[in-house]
């Protein structure tokens, strides 16, 4: 899914909260995100109507695992303010995650209609649509978002990714690869991007390039379970058992310690 933003609006309030709340934003880019809720929580309490710091607050909630904290921060900004953009945005992104899609498809749809150009909801968008099985629309929701960011935002790889795996899974393999190698060019720190690029060739079968994007997977992320098992699959048809035994070994070991999802 695509990145939190840290609040979606200017904050205005006093000096002291100005302060963490600035603090809070530092502390979220560093993803210290127990520190950064002290922060925010102490420019809550200086500032309660501060609805930015508010969606702030609620964002860190999510990113900690308090989902229903998160969401009842959030829903109160909404009461107060129901076209607060970014609580809209904040509460899509927790329901996604909690697999409640067809709301997640309602905030999400709001923010698109009263801002067409917001590249970031629609992306979310599609993967919302696609929970809920609305597959060609989550397709033109994630065209849409590419379309936003092809110039403008020449550092967002998300869409790009998304609509990749989306494709793999409509077995639309070459335009998954051409889409995961714009991601890598624009994010070729991603071992996401890089293994779905690694996959779409597989579906292509052409091994050998393959098998080099999903060892860059794995070097640019020890800890990502999904190359290994791809790999271990190419280990399998190239006779090298002993070596594919490994890599499942290393799957297995990954996956087991790792969450179902990331946030």
């Amino acid at each position: 899914m695509a990145p939190v933003l840290a609040a979606g609006a200017i904050c205005l309030c006093r000096a002291d909260c100005k302060v963490d709340y600035a603090a809070a934003q530092r502390l979220l880019a560093l993803q210290r995100f127990s520190e950064a809720l002290l922060a925010i929580e102490s420019c809550v309490q200086l500032e309660g109507n501060n609805l930015p710091a508010q969606v702030l607050k609620g964002n860190l909630l999510y990113l900690l695992a308090r989902d229903q904290e998160g969401v009842a921060v959030l829903e109160d900004v909404l009461k107060r303010q129901p076209g607060f953009l970014a609580a809209h945005y904040a509460l899509g992104r927790i329901y996604y995650f909690d697999g409640r899609h067809s709301q997640a498809v309602e905030h999400l749809e709001l923010i698109v209609r009263a801002d067409p150009a917001h590249y970031r909801a629609w992306d979310n968008l599609g993967l919302a649509l696609e929970g809920v099985g609305r597959l060609d629309e989550a397709v033109q929701a994630h065209l849409k978002a590419i379309a936003l960011v092809a110039t403008a935002h020449r550092d967002y790889d998300w869409a790009y990714a998304n609509l990749a795996e989306l494709l793999l899974k409509q077995n639309q393999n070459r335009r998954a690869f051409d889409l995961a190698v714009e991601a890598v060019e624009r994010n070729p720190a991603s071992a996401r991007n890089a293994y779905l690029a690694g996959k779409a060739l597989i579906r292509l079968d052409q091994m050998t390039p393959a098998e080099r994007w999903l060892r860059r997977s794995t070097e640019l992320d020890p800890n990502y379970a999904e190359p290994h098992y791809l790999l271990g699959q190419l280990l399998v048809r190239a006779n090298k058992r002993e070596l594919a035994d490994h890599e499942f070994t290393r799957f297995k070991a990954l996956k087991a310690s790792a969450p179902d999802k990331r946030r």
